[in-house]
Parts: C-alpha cells; structure tokens; sequence
C-alpha cells in the first residue's frame, strides 16, 4: 500500500511494523473509504443535480469530489495490500492520486476559508465587485495546481526518479501544504471566528458559518497529521506506522464531512424527519440575520454622503 512505501524509504535501523497491526489499520480504512464514497457521491449528487447552487457550494461540490476521490483511491490500494497484489508501478500511480485528491482538498479549504472571511469583513465587495463565477475559476485553477504539483512529483520520483530532485521537490511540497496553505487556513477562520463572536452588534451566523467551521476543525485535526508525517518523514524523521495513520486519519476526515452537513442541515429537527436534499439545502444556507446585515451594509455605503454627491448640500 502507498503509506508503507513511502514509511521504507530509507528506514534502516527502524523497528519492524506489525502484519497485524497493519491489516487491522488497512481494514477501518476500507470500511471508512467504503461509507465516505457512499456519502460523498450524495453530496455529489445533490449539490450538482437537486440544489440550486450559490458561489459557496461551488467549493463544496469540488471538496466532495476530492473526498471522493481521494477514498476511491485508498480503496483500490487497501484492497489490493490485503490480497497481497503485486502492483509494482500501479503502486505509484495510485499514491500519486492520493497525494493530489488530498492536496485539492487542502487548497480548496483555504480558498473557502479566505473568501468567507472576506464576504463577512467586505459584504460590499462581495455584492458589488465580486466576479460572478469566481468560485469555479479558483476551483479550477486550485485542482491544476495540485496536478501540476502531484505531476512533477510522480514523474521525478517514479518515471524518472532522481533521488535528490524528487526528495526536495516532495519536501516543498509538504511544507507548502503545512507551513504556508493550513496557517492561512487557521488565520482567516480565526479572524471570522472572532469578528462573529466579538462583534458590537452581534448577530445569527447561519448554518453556513457552522458547516465550515466544524469542515476545517476536523481538516486540522485528522487531515493536517498526514502532511506533517510525509514532510517529516522525508527529512529523516521516522516513525513506527508513520505515515499510515496519518493516512487513516485522513480517510476518517474525508467520510466525516457528508455527515457533518446532513448534522448541521438536521440541526433541531429532533426526530430527524428531514430529506437529504433539505437538509444539505438549509446546511449551505446563510440567515436571515447574515443577509440583512449584508444588505445593510451596502444600502449604508451606497447613500453615504461619499459616495453620494447628491448629500453633501451646494458646492461652496
């Protein structure tokens, strides 16, 4: 499997892994992949198909995609390490895909996390010169970017590998992930976390404002592990199991986020009586409050005496 290659690389001297063990982490992987891919096709299906869609989920209709993705891949490469496949080079592909489903995701959480802050910050900007589909443009360019990225990697180190090259390149990687896109990341969601909380004139944040929040919670606490594990791991730095947890932390991050909009979409419903579509609807949806203060704002900024010459009384 793609984590117990990447763990050998160069681990001399290191204590050997459990079969057991490993199988038994293999395996909560699987099951983990298996329900994942179940509740991000929904998303997938739901958001793309049933749900009128707004710039937000935009983002989270390409999140779901990763996700998706990035389970499949696990998938595949769990089962073909519990029948003892022999895959040789299918080995590399395979976690070349991991690599860029869980880049994509990455990226595409600190684009959300940076344009919500911004939205509440500016709503003027966002309602009056925010690009109409600047959501699908970043999430396009987000997704070549990993590509690209995952691309020189898997040609570096498996096609052509050059040990040097392919171990700096991986190491910018990691630390592009880890020390540049999660600070971003946690700096923004912080920033909107405060103004919302700290506000004079405190108002309801939506379920909006709790899916992403909750969504990048769990980023940083079960997906964030694997790009520390990997940087370290090819500095020299190693670790019995590592970086196979974070792996499965990762899968358990990927299959948590469909239940984390169905949650907040259900949230005091107590019987739970509501359709996924509902329920996925009302969990991308702002409040009343959050959009009459967005309104608010801009009625203020547009008859302000500034910006209205009209105000200001007769030129001296």
């Amino acid at each position: 499997r793609g984590p117990t290659v990447v763990r050998d690389i160069g681990a001399v001297g290191q204590p050997e892994a459990s079969y057991t063990v490993l199988k038994f982490m293999e395996s909560f992987c699987l099951l983990s992949a298996a329900c994942g891919m179940v509740g991000n096709g929904l998303v997938l299906w739901y958001l793309g198909f049933r749900i009128r869609r707004n710039h937000f989920t935009v983002y989270i209709l390409n999140l779901a995609a990763a996700d998706f993705g990035y389970l499949l891949c696990i998938a595949v490469e769990t089962v073909q390490y519990l029948m003892q496949f022999n895959v040789g080079v299918q080995f590399g592909i395979f976690l070349f895909l991991d690599l860029f489903m869980y880049g994509t995701g990455l990226y595409l959480l600190t684009a959300i996390s940076i344009e919500r802050c911004l939205s509440v910050l500016s709503p003027i900007w966002c309602r009056m010169h925010r690009p109409k589909h600047l959501s699908a443009v970043v999430s396009g360019l987000l997704w070549a970017l990993s590509l690209l990225l995952n691309t020189l990697g898997y040609v570096l180190c498996t096609v052509r590998p050059s040990p040097r090259v392919c171990q700096r390149l991986l190491i910018a990687i990691g630390a592009l992930d880890f020390l540049v896109c999660t600070p971003l990341m946690l700096l923004f969601s912080l920033t909107l976390f405060l103004h919302v909380k700290c506000s004079s004139q405190p108002f309801q944040t939506g379920r909006l404002f709790t899916v992403i929040m909750l969504t990048i919670l769990l980023f940083v606490i079960f997906a964030v592990p694997l790009s520390v594990l990997i940087l370290l791991d090819f500095l020299g730095h190693k670790f019995l199991y590592s970086p196979e947890i974070g792996f499965v932390l990762s899968c358990v991050n990927s299959t948590l986020n469909p239940v984390i909009y169905f949650l907040v979409g259900s949230y005091r419903d107590r019987k739970f009586r509501l359709t996924l579509r509902l329920a996925f609807q009302r969990a991308f949806q702002d409040s009343k409050e959050v959009r009459e203060h967005m309104a608010l704002s801009l009625v203020l900024f547009l008859y302000s005496p500034w910006n209205n010459p009209h105000c200001l009384g007769p030129r001296v």
